[in-house]
């Protein structure tokens, strides 16, 4: 069976609710795209609530005709009452695209109405709503049907009168109330990205409930919050759904939807409520993953045919066992690397049979698990430790924790030296070892 095709199964009569704003209602084409994505979710046997909001045009149209405008707290949009109107034309016109689209492209569909979602005016925030109740039994007869369920941003209020709620904060609660097993927040950007210690910015792959807590208190060095402008209000709600229940929420780009849901890696940020990874020392039980995760390691060659990892066999890597570390997602082993002491600089250690899953790379796996270990080392009183790798993509990911390649000692060029034995001549020179200095502040 495929990866996709396993997730398909695992997901099977789960519910997942998408929310869409921006292009995904402004661009026809993209539209079209995630109604296909959602169609594939429906084929599968998944449950698929779609909750769409406003386009940027629209949302500048507000400013400028009616003074509406993000309070300074909650980051809502503020509307005036006299706005109400224009809004509750532009949310008709974009289910009536949504409509067409659907039938013109043979997607089962089935839109509920405004009254399906209770609401009341949230003080200080003009005719903008928060949700009172939601008509889940009217959704869930919908899903039951296999169609795509469709709701727009707002509701009604005890009066039937109808108020804005954005389909952010909307999209979240009805993912709570549904027990959703995915709420995914579509996006212009691949998730959350966040800058490193050298301001380089870089895609947040995941995250827990108190990550990101942590995350929203995170400026920059020039005292600018790190998450603001687009995610914010996702962020905000990602972290009411996961209190909130949600298994999972998923911040993702428009156009790849089903990269997310269907592969172990995935392509945005993920949110969870608690943490799913974990790193600790292997037990003897663990040596059939071990081996496993080494044997496919072995398939990551050079130019000229020798693999990156060096090759271990079974009894060597069961002797290595007190000293191997383990990353796990979710139970499973998905990453591991072992220590041997160094010759020559005491209480330094050499990072060996470094493997990622082939299904986890590119996403932050490696670089959770060597700075969980490189945290261990310093716990330990350990001053350094060094990797030898002719990966660039391994040396890639070294250097940003803190690599350097500039050799300063006698047993660094013999570590070194006896490393390129196995590689060709030719490409003995893109070997190289990276030094850590674990007592540098920001190493690890």
């Amino acid at each position: 069976m495929t990866i996709s095709g396993r997730y398909y199964s695992e997901f099977k009569g789960a519910t997942f609710v998408i929310q869409a704003e921006d292009e995904a209602v402004e661009n026809p084409t993209t539209t079209l795209a995630i109604l296909r994505g959602a169609s594939d979710l429906l084929a599968h046997g998944i449950r698929v609530l779609l909750v769409f909001g406003k386009g940027t045009e629209f949302e500048d149209e507000l400013r400028t005709s009616f003074g509406a405008r993000p309070h300074p707290e909650t980051n809502r949009l503020v509307l005036p009452e006299t706005a109400l109107t224009r809004i509750r034309e532009e949310r008709n016109r974009i289910l009536r695209v949504v409509e067409e689209l659907c039938e013109t492209n043979d997607i089962p569909s089935c839109v509920l109405p405004e009254s399906t979602i209770r609401v009341e005016r949230r003080i200080a925030h003009g005719s903008t709503g928060v949700v009172t109740e939601v008509k889940t039994q009217a959704i869930q007869v919908a899903l039951n049907e296999q169609k795509l369920v469709i709701l727009g941003f707002g509701g009604e209020d005890g009066r039937g009168r109808f108020l804005h709620v954005p389909s952010v904060s909307l999209a979240a609660d009805l993912a709570v109330e549904l027990d959703a097993q995915k709420l995914l927040f579509l996006m212009h950007a691949d998730g959350i990205t966040v800058a490193d210690r050298k301001g380089i910015k870089r895609p947040l792959s995941f995250a827990d409930l108190e990550g990101l807590l942590c995350l929203l208190q995170r400026t920059t060095p020039a005292g600018e919050v790190i998450v603001s402008g687009e995610v914010l209000p996702k962020v905000h709600a990602s972290i009411r759904a996961v209190a909130g229940g949600v298994n999972q929420v998923h911040l993702v780009s428009y156009s790849r939807l089903l990269d997310e849901v269907l592969t172990r890696t995935g392509v945005g940020t993920m949110i969870e409520r608690r943490q799913s990874h974990h790193v600790d020392y292997a037990e003897p039980e663990d040596l059939d993953e071990i081996e496993r995760l080494h044997i496919e390691s072995q398939r990551y060659i050079s130019p000229s045919g020798t693999p990156y990892v060096k090759p271990l066999d079974r009894s060597e890597l069961e002797r290595l066992l007190p000293q191997t570390f383990l990353l796990r997602h979710r139970g499973v082993v998905i990453g591991k690397l072992h220590l041997t002491e160094v010759p020559g600089s005491p209480n330094t250690w050499k990072i060996g049979g470094f493997v990622i899953g082939e299904n986890h790379q590119d996403s932050q796996q490696g670089q959770l698990l060597l700075s969980e270990v490189f945290m261990r080392l310093q716990q330990q009183g350990c001053p350094r430790a060094v990797a030898i790798t002719a990966s660039q993509r391994a040396q890639s990911l070294f250097r940003r924790l803190g690599g350097s390649s500039e050799l300063t000692a006698e047993w660094q060029a013999a570590l070194l030296d006896e490393a390129v034995q196995r590689y060709a001549a030719k490409e003995r020179h893109q070997v190289q070892l990276l030094d850590f200095d674990l007592q540098k502040p920001g190493n690890g």
